[in-house]
């Protein structure tokens, strides 16, 4: 079990290296949340039944993810990529896209579909679970390594 689950982390950062994530932090810390958000993908499929606090928790994660995603590559752009005005005036239109996108969705799924907000709040709070567990497991390798 715990080799196919690091063929999938394989795999996951792979593509995401293929898609332009060189930096091996960054790259650990989205596939993670990927991996994370592929777990309860199943988790809320097989729970529907409940109502839908599991669908919500989904919708959350799938949410969170989508953003961190397309953040994580925007900072990355940022910070080692030259960039001129015209990069600059596409990152700021693809990010208030994206935070547009993200409303409207919130909003079909709070009023429209009246999804449980809590549930979705900690569908959207992965992102949070999943940055602790990665700076965690970043200072538990520089512990060891100064050991």
């Amino acid at each position: 079990m715990l080799s196919r689950a690091g063929a999938l982390n394989h795999s996951v950062e792979s593509r995401l290296y293929r898609q332009g994530f060189t930096q091996p932090a960054v790259r650990r810390l989205i596939a993670w949340q990927i991996l994370l958000t592929l777990a309860v993908l199943p988790a809320g499929a097989l729970f529907f039944w409940i109502g839908l606090w599991p669908l919500a928790f989904v919708a959350g994660s799938l949410l969170a993810t989508f953003n961190f995603y397309f953040l994580a590559r925007s900072i990355q752009q940022i910070l080692y990529v030259k960039y001129d005005r015209q990069l600059l005036v596409s990152m700021l239109f693809r990010f208030y896209g994206r935070l547009g996108i993200t409303a409207v969705a919130l909003f079909l799924l709070i009023v429209w579909c009246r999804v449980p907000v809590v549930a979705l709040v900690a569908g959207l709070s992965t992102v949070v679970a999943t940055i602790v567990v990665w700076g965690g497991a970043r200072l538990f390798e520089q512990n060891a390594k100064e050991a």
